[in-house]
């Protein structure tokens, strides 16, 4: 058998295994389904933002909205380190000078040098991506809820002290102020600040003893490497002697794949991926997410407590507001994890539902649920009787709180709130 015809025998025998792994129930169809139509999906909270259906449920008569309070997370950014780019690149350039790289190792090649670059030695430095990303929902904030912006609002807004937030946040106010140039600020970050605005409750002991002992099992699991070298290297042989591990090449393809988009990069790397890794790596990622940080049934409450900096923020200052203070916006500009902290405490359905660790794949969508700038957007109605409700957007889509009655559609009342939130079983 010649060389080639031995490659695809391998290649059709390693789908086929995983044809009937995937038929046996070893991974979810709809994700796999979902993976198949963009495997950008795959890099869950690494995905840049793009925002979803926004419509508006009508709220009750005589209801205007007056403040808004807000949790952002940074723009899209890189990742950390370039010992991953480094291992890419070596391993490419080394084979390309053999004259063994394929077409498309080429471009996983160029795909990298692109990244590495962009990366320049700043970690989780924001794209300008990520600038555009607040840009736009901060415009979209004050043409959808004009009556809040009225005038000459004044806006507070604070901020994680790291430069990423420090710079999103800037991108949010600039272009609030270019909506309305009337607008006066309260601008503020520091250690105080980072003390809710940064708190997550992940480093209980009680929670991260449970969550390792629940995610040795998830990523156990080695790939066959044959259909991935097959793609890159016209003598796959001779290619994996130029990779010194190739479970680290594997990550490190996977996760220079996800991180690309932040900054506008075309993807050529996804591709080369065996669908059961990139499934893997995806499902290890939520799974680390929702157990550690997220409201997972086995990892218990506990960890909320130290939420309560942040919480009695929100609550605070939406009472200062509601007794007729300064401000008609407080905005908080932060990091994922204690997003979705924040939304698991709040019991916002989506990205805060209670969910059992073997429910994670089928019903928590990483992608949609904590992607660069996800935001959580608490808006305030109010009748001329001074009565208040409540609605929440997330990812400026409208989200119903779990077990609890709204008055009508997503709109609940907020001393309702407030008593869940003080009294809330989650």
């Amino acid at each position: 058998m010649n060389p080639m015809r031995r490659i695809l025998t391998v290649i059709t025998s390693v789908l086929l295994t995983f044809a009937f792994a995937y038929g046996q129930g070893g991974f979810e169809p709809s994700l796999m389904e979902a993976f198949k139509d963009d495997p950008t999906r795959s890099a869950t909270n690494h995905r840049p933002y793009e925002p979803g259906d926004m419509h508006d449920t009508q709220p009750p008569a005589g209801f205007k909205a007056f403040y808004i309070s807000h949790y952002g997370r940074h723009g899209s950014r890189h990742s950390w380190g370039g010992s991953y780019y480094d291992l890419i690149i070596g391993s490419l350039e080394k084979a390309d000078s053999l004259g063994i790289l394929t077409p498309e190792g080429r471009a996983v090649l160029e795909q990298t040098i692109r990244v590495n670059r962009a990366w320049d030695g700043m970690d989780g430095r924001l794209s300008q991506r990520g600038v555009r990303e607040h840009d736009g929902i901060a415009r979209r904030m004050v043409k959808r809820f004009p009556s809040v912006f009225k005038g000459k609002p004044q806006v507070r807004a604070v901020s994680s002290t790291v430069q990423r937030c420090i710079i999103s946040m800037n991108a949010f106010t600039t272009a609030v102020s270019s909506e309305r140039p009337r607008t006066r600020w309260y601008l503020d970050t520091g250690e105080r600040v980072m003390d809710y605005v940064g708190e997550t409750g992940h480093s209980a002991k009680a929670c991260r003893k449970l969550t390792n002992a629940m995610m040795d099992n998830i990523f156990d699991a080695p790939c066959d490497s044959t259909l991935l070298l097959g793609r890159l290297f016209t003598d796959p042989e001779a290619g994996r002697a130029l990779i010194p591990s190739l479970r680290r090449f594997h990550k490190a393809l996977f996760r220079t794949a996800g991180i690309s988009g932040c900054w506008d990069i075309e993807d050529h790397i996804f591709p080369v991926l065996q669908p059961e890794y990139i499934y893997r790596f995806y499902s290890y990622d939520c799974h680390y997410i929702v157990s550690r940080y997220g409201n997972c049934t086995e990892s218990g409450t506990a960890r909320f407590d130290s939420l309560s900096l942040l919480v009695s923020d929100i609550v605070n200052k939406a009472d200062e507001a509601i007794a007729g203070g300064e401000y008609c916006a407080d905005l908080r500009f932060g990091h994922d994890y204690p997003l979705i902290s924040l939304v698991s405490f709040l019991g916002v359905e989506g990205p805060g539902s209670k969910l059992d660790f073997d429910q994670i794949d089928s019903r928590w969508l990483g992608w949609k649920e904590l992607c660069m700038a996800s935001n959580l957007q608490m808006v305030f109605y109010r009748n001329r009787a001074g009565k208040v409700l409540v609605k929440f957007l997330y990812q400026e889509q409208e989200r119903m709180l779990r077990n609890l009655e709204s008055v009508t559609g997503p709109y609940y009342d907020w001393e309702t709130v407030k008593a869940n939130i003080r009294g809330y079983k989650r």
